[in-house]
């Protein structure tokens, strides 16, 4: 029986002495990024003599199982760093890497590192690495057929990446619609009102013990950060609550709200999203804001694109504080006081008008982008049964 194991060698490479290439991290929807790029300030030790140099197509596998999918691949530096927190692995030579990267990143992969881990406590769960070279596999292809099995899913990998850029390129376009009504906000043009005056109430919820997994359809559900973080509603992005509703049922979601997160990493703090459409039994986290407009002053999509707006952020990220730098917190109190720029509220609704049409473009690429998703899943278990 092959196990993982056998497709992998664990090594921990230092860096040399004087020897200083990018520091890398891993994040939930992007694998290996450049901790650079991630955030603001430089979180890592000064020292990092104790880091582990990683190289292209080198694999790491995070232990904690904080996210589906504990394996990532570095394919975007020759030559990095990361944190001695992750195991680090080369790919055998008998063995495609792209291919051996593929195949640990399989729903039935994904599924069985959850099997190996342990911990009662959601956050603190972590596996070995034995335990993970030691999970078994299906019978592993000769190195042609591995390569071959890999450039079929890399063409179909970038068909979907080429549909995710169009879905990038039309977020970037709100902001140009934007920027071409409502100008350089430190322009001085408008009217700057405090945030209290206009959003004169703002809830939270609460957040129980929940499952690690999100609900089922007919399940009650809490949000998690990701469901706003990114400045779309993801109610995707849930966790499973089993217990007692109580006094939570008016933590509801529900059409029309407006919600902002009260608490992430610096770069991502008070993002705001807007909820369209929801599913019912969904539920507030006490880490996320309900904001109620004054909606005969303030659109919901103008308020949306203006704390989103790249101009904006800075002073929507300066009213977080709190001793843990990676997760600052945003008071109500320091919020009421943020000034916001309040055109007339007709080129408001102007502007919700031309953002709606680009919404509904979105929503058909999206759909899209689905389906390519759903196609690439049958694709990627077609491959690894052995039916391509």
């Amino acid at each position: 029986m092959t196990a993982v194991g056998d497709l992998l060698v664990e090594f921990k490479e230092k860096p040399g002495k004087g020897d200083e290439p990018p520091i890398l991290t891993l994040t939930e929807r992007n694998g290996f990024v450049r901790q650079a790029d991630r955030f603001n300030k430089r979180l890592a030790t000064e020292d990092v003599s104790n880091y582990k140099v990683v190289r292209r197509n080198d694999i790491a596998f995070n232990p904690y199982l904080l996210w589906a999918g504990a394996v990532a691949q570095n394919t975007i530096v020759d030559k990095g760093i990361i944190s001695p927190l992750y195991p680090t692995f080369r790919v055998r030579d008998d063995h495609d890497p792209r291919y051996v990267a593929r195949l640990l990143l399989t729903p039935q992969l994904i599924s069985a590192y959850d099997s190996i881990a342990f911990g009662s406590v959601p956050r603190r769960r972590r596996s070995s690495v034995n335990d993970f070279l030691a999970l078994p596999l299906a019978k592993v292809p000769p190195l042609p057929e591995q390569r071959r099995i890999a450039a079929i899913l890399d063409h179909a990998d970038a068909l979907r990446a080429k549909r995710r850029q169009v879905l990038t390129h039309l977020d970037a376009l709100t902001q140009v619609v934007f920027h071409d009504m409502f100008g350089d906000l430190r322009g001085g043009r408008w009217d700057r009102v405090p945030f209290g005056e206009l959003i004169p109430r703002v809830d939270n919820g609460t957040s129980p013990n929940c499952e690690a997994r999100p609900a089922g359809s007919d399940e009650w559900a809490v949000l998690k950060l990701g469901a706003v973080t990114y400045g779309h509603f993801r109610p995707e992005e849930n966790k499973a609550y089993l217990g007692d509703l109580g006094s939570m049922a008016s933590n509801e979601v529900r059409s029309g709200d407006v919600l902002m997160t009260r608490k992430n990493t610096r770069e991502l703090v008070g993002a705001v999203a807007l909820v369209d459409e929801v599913r019912p039994q969904l539920l507030l986290p006490d880490l996320i804001f309900r904001l109620h407009l004054d909606g005969a002053r303030l659109n919901r999509r103008y308020f949306q694109a203006l704390m989103m707006n790249p101009q904006k952020r800075p002073a929507v990220r300066d009213l977080s504080s709190g001793s843990a730098s990676s997760m600052p917190n945003i008071s109500k109190a320091r919020l009421a006081k943020l000034p916001l720029e309040l055109p007339p509220l007709a080129l408001q609704r102007e502007f919700a008008v031309r953002v709606e049409l680009i919404g509904g473009q979105r929503a058909r690429v999206e759909a899209a982008s689905a389906v390519d998703d759903t196609l690439f899943a049958s694709l990627q278990t077609r491959a690894f049964r052995g039916d391509l």
